[in-house]
């Protein structure tokens, strides 16, 4: 019930580090676990509820819902970026950095998954370069979480019918989902007092 009402309820608006690091995680959980879940569910059809009773199935969902997590939230940490330096939030190497540990320090909070006894250093450092190299301008959101849509489709734990066409289902429930958390991020980032604190915390 409260998965179904989260996209309607209220969300408070963004003015610290902490309230960004928390928006962040859970627009990330939600939209990696409701993407994955609801295209394994479609794609088995009546055959869903046998595949996730069985503990072998829900490991390998595992690590697509995790990949999923990580990727999705890049992209979301890579749009937060691109708002805040359009708007001057702060510097711009400040921006780099604070936000790819931001990127870190989230991943961290939670244990690594088994098939990543490592760590995320990989994903880390990838975001890291993404942040430094993006030009300055308009992002394209439909466009990252379509390749991440895409990757997390390689990590299934199943051969659909038609891979070519689930393939472009999978992205396209990536994509429609950081388009909204896009618009969402527009009215709740508060600037002024992100970049304060993004710019004391550099000093």
């Amino acid at each position: 019930m409260l998965s179904f009402l989260k996209p309607f309820l209220p969300k408070p608006k963004v003015r610290s580090l902490a309230a960004l690091r928390q928006f962040l995680e859970g627009e990330a959980a939600y939209l990696a676990q409701r993407s994955v879940v609801e295209f394994v569910r479609n794609e088995l059809g009546s055959l869903s509820a046998q595949a996730f009773a069985d503990p072998r199935f829900q490991v390998k969902m595992t690590v697509s819902r995790w990949d999923g997590f990580a990727a999705i939230l890049a992209d979301m940490i890579g749009l937060t970026h691109a708002h805040l330096l359009a708007a001057g939030a702060a510097p711009r190497a400040t921006l780099d950095a604070r936000l790819g540990d931001l990127y870190a320090t989230i991943l961290a909070g939670h244990p690594p998954p088994d098939h990543r006894p490592g760590g995320w250093a990989t994903e880390i450092a990838a975001l890291q370069k993404r942040l430094v190299t993006r030009a300055v301008g308009p992002v394209n959101p439909q466009a990252d979480a379509t390749a991440t849509g895409s990757m997390v489709f390689d990590t299934l734990p199943f051969i659909p019918r038609d891979p070519a066409e689930s393939r472009m289902v999978l992205s396209n429930a990536f994509a429609f989902g950081l388009i909204a958390f896009n618009d969402r991020l527009r009215r709740l980032l508060m600037v002024a007092p992100l970049g304060d604190e993004l710019v004391a915390s550099r000093q």
